[in-house]
């Protein structure tokens, strides 16, 4: 071998080597896509379109965060600056029956009745929002549908359940927030401020049924805002146009009002629920509508300035007989006391004795529970998911549908389905 041919060899090995180096690199700084499509190649899809999106509307990519959980995965979060434009004013957990500070204004709690019922049921439920309301500084309101003034001057509806939101919003222009109670919701943990569910980004607050993932009509939040105003008149109103087979009331209207609400623009997919409810004949074939307005409105729980529905068991109340009305320190209120009396009917109640309003208002003072029924969270968290997987095996089969699967999408508006989007 000549010295000539030597050295090409050398050369040429060295730059082998340059070129790896460059390449080894490469490997260990840049952001190339895993071999393997495993935890961090799922991470690589989501950080890759993730930053397509920041370069191309969101601004630079070190605004971005990654949120840590806690098995240790990573998800790419999206802008940080398009969080703080929808950051929630968070309000400080009540502590060992503390002062409710007025960070949202004058609350009032308002519970809308009729005179017969009223004198015959509730009255386990109501005795323990008032002691409650002895140890918090909001105004209570009480109106009964068949005698007060105002509902008369500006509610003509015969219909209980419609008259009653016309009801809230015509005292809604009294206040700043407003708690809207079935009678037969009553206080099961009086260490909560009804403000802790308050958000701020939104005008109305609602939450699920937990049984069948329905939107709750019963029980809700709402602030003295022109539009929620004018949500709660319009839901009223619709007693007049509602379908006149088996539809679910206020509640079955509620469902459709809120989808028309959100995305007014989604034609195609209110007319498929809309048809879905008109053929309903009795519970299960209801279901199957409320099945339909769960896959319109997809995961979205939080629409700005409009409407918050809170997820199944994580609203201010919940029926009781989910967990035999065991509660723990995450609970607030109860749904369905309907008994005048403790024991009434076998039923035992959260308390071992009536409370009383005038012992009320000292820390605990006035509160008798049972010892038994006072749990810790995951007790309640493993009886919820018990009850949880029995909702999901017994939800109707007739109700299990999927409306793009059974109805019109694009045949009944083509060319023009996207008009309104």
């Amino acid at each position: 071998m000549t010295i000539r041919n030597l050295s090409s060899r050398i050369i040429a090995y060295g730059g082998l080597c340059i070129i790896g180096l460059i390449l080894l690199l490469r490997l260990t700084t840049d952001s190339s896509s895993p071999s393997n499509f495993d935890t961090h190649g799922r991470d690589y899809f989501l950080h890759r379109e993730v930053d397509n999106a920041a370069r191309g509307q969101w601004g630079n990519a070190e605004n971005r965060q990654i949120i840590k959980r806690p098995d240790d995965e990573h998800v790419h979060m999206a802008d940080s600056i398009l969080q703080n434009e929808l950051k929630r004013q968070k309000y400080p957990a009540r502590v060992n029956m503390g002062d409710c500070p007025r960070l949202f204004g004058k609350v009032t709690v308002l519970v809308v009745v009729v005179e017969s019922s009223y004198k015959t049921h509730y009255r386990v439920a109501q005795n323990s929002l008032h002691c409650y309301l002895k140890s918090v500084n909001y105004t209570f309101v009480l109106v009964d549908l068949d005698h007060d003034a105002r509902v008369k001057k500006h509610c003509p509806h015969d219909q209980l359940f419609f008259k009653k939101h016309c009801a809230a919003s015509v005292y809604l222009q009294d206040t700043d927030w407003m708690l809207v109670l079935d009678a037969d919701a009553g206080v099961v943990n009086p260490n909560h401020c009804i403000e802790e569910w308050i958000d701020d980004r939104v005008d109305l607050i609602f939450y699920e049924r937990f049984f069948n993932w329905e939107i709750a009509s019963g029980n809700y939040l709402v602030k003295n805002t022109e539009f929620a105003r004018n949500f709660l008149r319009k839901w009223a109103d619709w007693q007049y146009i509602q379908p006149s087979n088996w539809n679910g009331a206020d509640n079955g209207v509620l469902q459709i009002h809120i989808l028309q609400t959100v995305m007014p623009g989604a034609k195609a997919e209110i007319k498929a629920c809309d048809a879905i409810w008109h053929r309903g004949s009795d519970y299960d074939t209801y279901m199957a509508y409320v099945s339909c307005i769960k896959v319109m409105l997809g995961a979205t729980r939080l629409w700005p300035g409009k409407i918050r529905v809170y997820r199944r068991a994580h609203g201010w109340v919940r029926d009781g007989y989910l967990t035999s009305d065991s509660w723990s320190e995450h609970d607030f209120m109860m749904h369905g006391w309907k008994a005048q009396e403790i024991g009434a009917g076998g039923w035992q109640s959260p308390y071992t004795q009536m409370l009383n309003a005038s012992e009320c208002g000292n820390g605990y003072s006035g509160w008798y529970w049972r010892k038994e029924k006072r749990v810790s969270t995951e007790d309640i968290r493993v009886m919820l998911a018990n009850f949880e997987k029995g909702a999901g095996r017994n939800y109707p089969k007739v109700a299990r549908v999927h409306p793009y699967l059974t109805e019109p999408d694009i045949g009944e508006c083509y060319p023009t389905c996207d008009d309104h989007t």
